[in-house]
């Protein structure tokens, strides 16, 4: 059984909340359990770039104390903060989640679309895709990530998703982990002629892959 840590950037106070990501995870992969913990003093997650970087400081911090217990470390936020830090730090894998799904994206498609919040803070998903970056689109009315939950911020989810195929992308690269937590991915891709990479379980696909399998007994 491979553990991963999964630290939320969205201060929680329902456990099952905070362990959303995590569930989310080990329904994809079986073999995997999650410890799942979030950081104080962010309700409403990092929507922009001055909200990085207060939150770094409990990002490295939580991620040095949930180190000890888990195999590898996933960071569930695209935007990756403190992934090159703790990498650098630490003795076990550091996956984020916006590097996760930018790889898997770029193995599903040509043309990708990116689907984040309105004003959010620049994702280095731009840059690692590249010239497969295709186009850009915001959930409209999506200020922070707890509108993601909302039936009004589902339906934008999906009218994005709408806005990206007429834009001709042949796969779409959410880069905000609250799009995950909305459950509208789903519904999303019954409707959608693309793929929609889910960026937590992209995160926990990188992530069980970087865990060193074990040595095997000697004989």
């Amino acid at each position: 059984m491979v553990e991963l840590g999964v630290l939320r950037v969205l201060t929680l106070d329902d456990p099952e909340e905070v362990a959303r990501h995590g569930r989310l995870v080990e329904r994809h992969y079986p073999h995997v359990s999650t410890l799942s913990r979030c950081i104080p003093d962010h309700p409403d997650g990092i929507p922009n770039a001055a909200a990085e970087v207060d939150a770094l400081p409990y990002i490295e911090a939580l991620g040095r104390e949930m180190a000890t217990e888990v195999d590898a470390l996933c960071i569930s936020c695209a935007l990756d903060p403190g992934v090159e830090a703790l990498g650098e730090a630490l003795d076990i894998p550091v996956v984020g989640a916006g590097a996760s799904v930018a790889a898997v994206a770029s193995a599903r498609g040509e043309r990708v679309g990116t689907l984040g919040l309105e004003n959010g803070a620049e994702s280095a998903i731009r840059d690692l895709l590249g010239d497969r970056l295709a186009a850009e689109a915001v959930v409209e009315g999506a200020a922070t990530t707890n509108y993601l939950t909302t039936d009004e911020g589902r339906a934008a989810i999906r009218a994005a998703v709408d806005r990206l195929v007429d834009a001709g992308c042949d796969v779409v690269a959410p880069s905000c982990t609250g799009i995950s937590s909305s459950g509208a991915i789903p519904d999303a891709r019954a409707d959608a002629p693309i793929p929609i990479v889910d960026p937590v379980v992209a995160m926990g696909a990188v992530a069980t892959t970087a865990v060193a399998p074990p040595r095997p007994p000697r004989q």
